[in-house]
């Protein structure tokens, strides 16, 4: 089979959907089948993969290092042109998702959508009215989906989104995949010796520091953690970088958490595994999310988590086994991370039972689902 994905982001960049793309990738070609990305251009970033095609691109804001691709290129459509594509999939509804449509109707084969991400929750990135950018980012994902042949997302919470949005037409929910070894063999003590951290309980949080990832309400709760835990022994790590980045180190130094909380900046993807070896409790207050890769990682690396109630976490995160989910809300934030972080046995249950969820997400599994539902899409469409 030979697959065409269109993404609108993709390495250098890191975030859930360039993971979960790098690793359906991954899975495709180790079953044998043909890859090819098509994605935008990164500044002067050379791939080292193959099959991969860059669109020239602009940056989203000069604030947010974000490119966006042109989505024309004489020379990516003569190449296009020559490849035998079975089915191309698309990974968002804009940009590049219309031009794998129309790739898709131009070769005759099938065109799969996955929804990942809840656009109307991110309409600070744009300078218009935010009731007006919400209806548009809904009607454009709906429009999008009606027009496709197969549509995918990655949690039933995700699904339930897209039903809401008017989208009346089946919908596969296929999550999305982890690379399970990579988190279970990370190496903790190289992570806490950098920082200097003792016998503290790290608390860690991982992804993109920005406005809808709701970081004010971790410091806020992670003040009440200070004054609830016994003196000394709980320290707070955000690990990434973003647009908020600043405002939240500023926010941390006049809650008086300056000593407590640690803030990494970026670190490169290679090395999350040892950040979630040092972690005690992976702490998540966003309620933008899908299928947060992040949690899945963190699970495979046997890292209970605690996470606001939200359609990204109420998937992944069974309350009381493997985690906790909580309002969102400061006060109950604290409580059930002090309460799960200093009770040994529901800690140590807890991590056991996360390292057993994430094994449903490998990434063997996972791109074995998609190419079932490729399969099928192929089959039916030589049918008609």
């Amino acid at each position: 089979m030979q697959i065409g994905i269109f993404t609108n982001c993709y390495k250098p960049l890191v975030n859930g959907v360039v993971g979960a793309v790098t690793l359906l990738r991954k899975g495709f070609l180790e079953a044998g089948h043909q890859v090819y990305i098509f994605t935008p251009a990164y500044d002067h970033f050379r791939d080292e993969e193959d099959g991969i095609f860059r669109y020239p691109a602009v940056d989203l804001t000069t604030k947010v290092k974000y490119p966006v691709a042109i989505p024309w290129s004489p020379r990516i459509s003569r190449q296009l042109a020559g490849l035998r594509l079975d089915i191309v999939h698309s990974h968002h509804p804009f940009v590049l998702g219309p031009l794998a449509r129309r790739v898709a109707r131009r070769k005759g084969i099938p065109a799969v959508y996955t929804f990942h991400t809840q656009y109307d929750q991110y309409t600070h990135y744009v300078p218009l009215p935010a009731e007006l950018v919400k209806w548009s980012a809904k009607r454009q994902v709906r429009r999008f989906a009606k027009t496709v042949d197969g549509i995918t997302t990655p949690a039933e919470s995700a699904r339930q989104i897209l039903i809401g949005y008017g989208v009346d037409r089946p919908i596969a929910v296929i999550p999305n995949p982890t690379d399970l070894s990579k988190f279970q063999s990370g190496d903790g003590r190289k992570i806490r010796e950098q920082y200097g951290l003792g016998g503290e309980k790290l608390l860690v949080n991982i992804g993109r520091v920005a406005p809808e990832k709701n970081l004010s309400l971790l410091l806020a709760a992670f003040q009440r953690m200070i004054a609830q835990a016994p003196q000394g022994t709980l320290k707070l790590m955000i690990v990434g970088d973003g647009p908020a980045l600043q405002p939240l180190i500023r926010e941390a130094e006049e809650r008086g958490l300056g000593d407590r909380v640690i803030f990494t900046g970026m670190v490169h993807p290679d090395a999350i595994p040892d950040y979630l070896a040092a972690a005690d409790l992976f702490v998540m207050t966003s309620t933008s999310e899908v299928k947060p890769m992040a949690q899945l990682e963190a699970l495979a690396a046997g890292v209970p988590i605690v996470a606001v109630a939200a359609a990204g976490a109420n998937d992944t995160i069974e309350h009381d086994r493997n985690g906790l989910l909580t309002p969102e809300d400061a006060e109950a934030f604290a409580a059930a991370v002090v309460g799960l972080a200093y009770d040994e046995w529901k800690y140590r249950s807890f991590g056991k039972a996360a390292q057993r969820t994430a094994d449903a997400y490998s990434y063997r599994r996972i791109a074995g689902e998609y190419l079932e539902t490729f399969g099928r899409l192929i089959h039916d469409m030589k049918r008609c």
